[in-house]
């Protein structure tokens, strides 16, 4: 991932959703399709996920920790919530 990418979400630019896409999507795919067990709906909550990422990426503080962990976390409860 290119190392501009967390500034490029902060400031919502198009390139930055794909680019968290590329590297991240099949690691977080992996996991979200083991927490809801439908490719259907995991397909569903990947979305979801990119959605809000693009949404709260202005929140998105390095200090707290990796990128790859927040979109982690972010994955994970909206698998969660669609398994409600």
């Amino acid at each position: 991932m290119q190392p501009h990418t967390i500034q490029l979400l902060k400031m919502q630019d198009c390139a930055a959703i794909a680019q968290l896409y590329d590297a991240y999507g099949g690691a977080l795919y992996g996991i979200v399709l083991r927490i809801v067990s439908s490719r259907e709906l995991a397909q569903q909550v990947m979305q979801d996920t990119f959605l809000k990422a693009w949404r709260y990426g202005a929140e998105y503080d390095e200090s707290k920790g990796q990128l790859f962990t927040w979109l982690l976390n972010i994955a994970r409860n909206t698998a969660i919530d669609a398994t409600r």
